[in-house]
């Protein structure tokens, strides 16, 4: 018998070994005027492997590029001592989007306190003594503390009364509410990237950032195509400009065109959507004829993506998500199967809506039936089932197109650069013709079989049913 000991059992599979296809490539398509410190005018792209090269590119979650909001409280009576004065702001929670009061400090006035500049210079002090909990910083001078935000807040304390108040006692002042804050740009980006990685942290993400043009027509995506040598297999494409069901049209156009130079590619689109009331109003897209592209209009409700979107007052949405589940897939499978699908970490999307805002819990079963009809991309839940999960896999075209759904168009695009490649090398290679100049059975049976060869990939790995390569026998190629 062998004595006691212990034993290692060396597995495979845990070091997140890249995929064995590229059907993860992937692109990201954002526009701005002020790039990542790791980007320029001459380098506008690059390749993320995990969240963490984003980071090294400049493109980081601290919103240095955002302005800070300020507000000032102006002190017109001393007071008496005991009398208390607290600073509080209708905020956001960092972490969730949520509404709260935060507290700057309570003050209490002593005797010391002799004179306005004094007691200002006081509560100025107790204010900074907290920053590292409420994030807030205080100065003062004269007769007035002036109160600087935290960046990430954004635009969200330019607006309404969030500055306040609570005075026990004959302490008096004026306030001048928050002004002057500006989101950062460069969080949203990590967003999206970050999301991307944490729904399939196996691919890689080409990345572009471009001019804001004049007017869109999305030819930034070929660029971005031809920087990856044409494995971009699907891209997702950010603008935080008004949402236009024209930019769909443009960009599926641009999509075909990568098609037709054998560099096929899908687009999710996310427009801003934020002056939309109501998503019911959206326009019908079904018949846009653009198949390769789909709208994305779902976002986080109750996580860092409600946050954002609350301090930039413009839609964020689920992009980096949907883009992140669609290179997860395989090419045949639906972005909304259930089973597989749930894009919920327990925070992040966990509570969901739409782009514009909206609820998903506020939206009424026959509204969503329209919004589904009219082929719009969203997160829903389900009765009793723990989870969020995309409505569909919808492109802009009509339901009875046989490529209206992303793994239709995906599909056939992979067997479609399978069989590119397998026929290549055959281009301008001799072929014998029968005496009415029509190929013979010998030629058509050498094709049809290195493309049922080629097609045979897809069906081992069940990405297609069934497979059949057909080669007219009348077409007269001399």
């Amino acid at each position: 018998m062998p004595q006691p000991q212990i034993t290692f059992i060396e597995g495979q599979g845990g070091l997140g070994r890249p995929l064995e296809t590229k059907d993860h490539v992937s692109g990201m398509v954002f526009y701005t005027a002020t790039l990542p410190s790791g980007f320029s005018t001459t380098v506008r792209e690059k390749t993320f492997y995990q969240t963490l090269d984003a980071v090294n590119a400049g493109i980081k979650n601290d919103h240095s590029d955002a302005t800070a909001a300020t507000a000032t409280y102006l002190i017109t009576t001393l007071g008496a001592t005991g009398n208390t004065i607290e600073l509080k702001v209708n905020d956001l929670n960092k972490a969730t989007g949520a509404t709260q009061t935060t507290s700057l400090g309570v003050y209490t006035k002593t005797a010391l306190d002799t004179t306005i500049a004094i007691m200002g210079a006081n509560i100025a002090a107790l204010i900074n003594s907290g920053t590292s909990t409420h994030g807030y910083t205080a100065t003062f001078a004269t007769a007035t503390i002036t109160i600087t935000a935290p960046k990430n807040f954004g635009i969200f304390l330019n607006s309404g009364s969030p500055l306040s108040a609570t005075i026990v006692g004959t302490i008096a002042g004026t306030i001048t509410q928050f002004t002057g804050g500006v989101s950062s740009k460069l969080a949203i980006y990590y967003y999206h990237i970050s999301e991307f990685f944490r729904i399939n942290p196996k691919g890689y993400l080409h990345v572009g950032f471009y001019a804001v043009p004049t007017t869109y027509d999305f030819t930034e995506i070929t660029t971005l195509q031809n920087f990856a040598n044409g494995e971009i297999r699907q891209v997702g494409v950010y603008k935080d400009a008004v949402y236009a069901t024209a930019d769909m049209t443009a960009i599926n156009v641009v999509c075909e065109a990568n098609k037709a130079v054998k560099k096929p590619l899908i687009a999710l689109y996310a427009g801003n959507i934020q002056a939309t009331t109501d998503v019911a109003t959206l326009t019908d897209i079904s018949t846009l004829n653009a198949q390769n592209v789909t709208n994305v209009i779902g976002q986080d409700a109750g996580g860092y993506g409600n946050f954002l979107y609350k301090g930039n007052a413009k839609s964020i949405s689920c992009l980096g998500t949907q883009l992140g589940v669609v290179s997860e897939r395989k090419v045949s499978e639906s972005i909304a199967w259930v089973e597989v699908g749930n894009v919920s970490n327990g925070v992040e999307c966990e509570k969901i809506g739409f782009s514009n805002g909206q609820l998903f819990s506020a939206v009424t079963d026959a509204t969503l039936d329209v919004i589904n009809s009219f082929r719009h991309t969203y997160l829903r839940k389900f009765v009793g089932y723990a989870g969020s999960y995309f409505n569909d896999s919808h492109t802009a075209t009509l339901s009875t197109s046989d490529y209206c759904q992303i793994e239709n168009n995906r599909t056939i695009q992979k067997a479609e650069r399978l069989l590119y490649a397998r026929y290549m090398p055959k281009l301008n290679s001799p072929i014998t013709f029968n005496q009415n100049g029509t190929l013979s059975d010998v030629t058509i049976g050498t094709f049809e079989t290195i493309g049922n060869s080629a097609l045979d990939e897809m069906v081992v790995a069940e990405e297609l049913s069934a497979r059949n390569v057909y080669i007219n026998p009348l077409q007269n190629v001399l």
